[in-house]
């Protein structure tokens, strides 16, 4: 089992892509202010994870929302 992955997500602001480890060990939703590599703005990214449900996903959102 994998208990660890790298993801990317989008900035919302510049559009760049990013890189993210995620610790897979944690079920259910993770949610957390990252800062954009390039644009260095906050972006809310929101990772949901599940057993039987196959890969993670990362999505990035503005910080307003």
């Amino acid at each position: 089992m994998t208990t660890d992955d790298i993801l990317t997500w989008i900035c919302q602001y510049c559009g760049e892509e990013n890189e993210l480890w995620v610790d897979l060990t944690i079920e259910d939703k993770q949610d957390f202010i990252e800062d954009c590599y390039i644009c260095c703005r906050p972006n809310r990214i929101v990772i949901l994870t599940a057993k039987d449900e196959g890969a993670p996903f990362a999505e990035a959102r503005l910080t307003d929302e």
